[in-house]
């Protein structure tokens, strides 16, 4: 489950990445048209049909609201994940639980993948990272049921449904 960014913000977030894509070319930077927040990542499901049905009677009644960004940060899972991170909002902490949210995921935007480097380089980018200041904010009127499909450097998204918000 996600929330798709507005096209302007798309273009706005890529403006605001350029000056450390250029620093860091060997990266695997994620196209523009592929940004979006992850909410809930629910892997492998056999019934699609069956979550969408589910999905609907859970969001039904949930509200829109704003998404503002906070910060970046890093994480490693087999590579390092530069992510952006928003401000917990009351409306999509309701739509978490209703979703069933699982207590150690972050809703986040991944802008970035790269190869585990040495501890100096991996302290080096951690900073450089950290002190990035991205500031994106935009409605959220809807969320979208994506479905990943591997393909090569970067996966498709193919939307499975969209959910809209009172």
């Amino acid at each position: 489950m996600a929330i798709d960014l507005p096209n302007k913000t798309k273009k706005d977030l890529k403006n605001q990445l350029q000056e450390i894509q250029s620093e860091y070319p060997q990266f695997n930077w994620i196209p523009e048209e592929n940004f979006h927040i992850t909410i809930h990542f629910f892997g492998e499901v056999p019934r699609t049909q069956r979550l969408i049905e589910r999905l609907k009677e859970q969001l039904y009644d949930k509200e829109s609201f704003y998404l503002y960004s906070t910060d970046s940060g890093l994480f490693i899972n087999k590579k390092i994940i530069i992510y952006l991170n928003f401000r917990k909002e009351k409306k999509l902490l309701e739509i978490e639980k209703a979703i069933g949210d699982k207590k150690d995921f972050i809703p986040h935007l991944t802008f970035a993948r790269c190869r585990i480097p040495s501890k100096q380089q991996y302290f080096v980018l951690k900073k450089k990272v950290e002190k990035l200041a991205i500031d994106i904010n935009f409605p959220v009127k809807a969320l979208i049921l994506f479905q990943s499909i591997p393909n090569g450097k970067y996966p498709v998204y193919k939307k499975l449904a969209k959910f809209s918000l009172l």
